[in-house]
């Protein structure tokens, strides 16, 4: 029996310092090297258990105790890390994009709806009930290939306003309006696979705003779809680079392929133009749908000064394996 409990220490010994390891390197997420990049993306499962391994190698007995002192130690410095970038998403923490109170008359209240369908999935009628339901005015819908082209193109009768970049490499992109745009237009910012769609909306109230659409490739070698290798991902500097000279209010959303954690500043380098409507008021993680193991927010909307925020929701899968988002924004 005694050898059991000194295999079982060791085992989590191994475990513990390779949690606190993790955490400490997921520091150096700016990085082109995607397997210490990804170490950004579990910080949720990254603190929880490095929570649980805390506690239990407090508990067990370790017969050297500076060896218990130093993981219990490295334990805490990786929960202080995963903390800091983890805090900015509870609701003690300040919003970014403030919360919509006492709504004037003067003010314009529009919704939008944003899903990475999965190309494969073939669920579309889950989607367009789950649409039919929130009536949302502006639907961004990635990953649409022809076959979900053709399976969705009844929404073309409740939204009048359709911009399309449909292909088969898992990045096609669709946006549906009610509210009227003018000069939308596909970019192709870093990829010829991967489109952007970006339009000036213009709400009932006269106000305008641009809308940017993006969805670019993960920090993840992908041997048949589109991908960056051997280059810097440019497609958010790019698009940051056009808000920086925009004179109105921007709105960003899409698959972005990165936790953010708050880095949307080096992402984008915009400096502060850019805010979280995550921030202050939760995780809202988008992916994964079936493994909960991997359920981390990849799904982003991101606005300028000049917004604010009535509702932020995290909605019902429709086959995916990411759930869509929805928003009530005010301008």
């Amino acid at each position: 029996m005694g050898n059991w409990k000194k295999v079982l220490q060791i085992v989590f010994d191994i475990l513990a310092i390779l949690i606190a390891l993790a955490s400490i390197l997921s520091v150096f997420r700016n990085t082109e090297w995607r397997y210490l990049k990804f170490l950004d993306f579990p910080r949720i499962q990254l603190f929880f258990t490095a929570l649980v391994g805390f506690v239990l190698i407090a508990l067990i007995p370790h017969k050297h105790k500076l060896t218990q002192y130093v993981i219990m130690a490295c334990l805490i410095v990786g929960l202080g890390l995963n903390l800091r970038y983890l805090l900015p998403y509870t609701i003690i923490s300040p919003k970014d994009v403030p919360q919509a109170e006492n709504i004037s008359a003067k003010d314009q209240v529009f919704s939008v709806f944003l899903s990475n369908v999965k190309m494969k999935n073939n669920q579309h009628q889950a989607l367009l009930d789950l649409i039919k339901e929130k009536e949302p005015d502006l639907v961004l819908l990635m990953e649409v290939n022809a076959r979900w082209d053709q399976a969705v193109k009844s929404l073309a009768k409740d939204y009048p306003y359709v911009k399309k970049a449909i292909n088969e490499k898992a990045y096609g992109m669709a946006l549906y309006s009610k509210i009227p745009w003018k000069n939308a237009q596909v970019h192709y910012l870093n990829n010829e696979h991967v489109p952007s769609i970006i339009t000036e909306m213009e709400l009932a109230s006269g106000k305008r705003f641009t809308l940017y659409n993006m969805h670019p490739v993960p920090p993840k070698h992908f041997e048949h779809l589109p991908d960056n290798k051997g280059q810097q991902e440019k497609e958010l500097i790019k698009m940051g680079r056009m808000i920086k000279q925009n004179q109105q209010a921007c709105l960003v959303m899409g698959d972005m392929n990165d936790v953010v954690w708050s880095h949307v500043d080096p992402l984008t380098k915009t400096k502060d133009l850019l805010k979280d409507v995550r921030v202050g008021r939760g995780v809202f993680p988008s992916f994964h749908t079936q493994k909960w193991y991997m359920r981390w927010p990849l799904d982003h909307i991101f606005t300028t000064e000049g917004f604010r925020v009535k509702t932020l929701e995290r909605l019902p899968s429709i086959g995916s394996d990411h759930f869509p988002l929805y928003a009530e924004l005010v301008l």
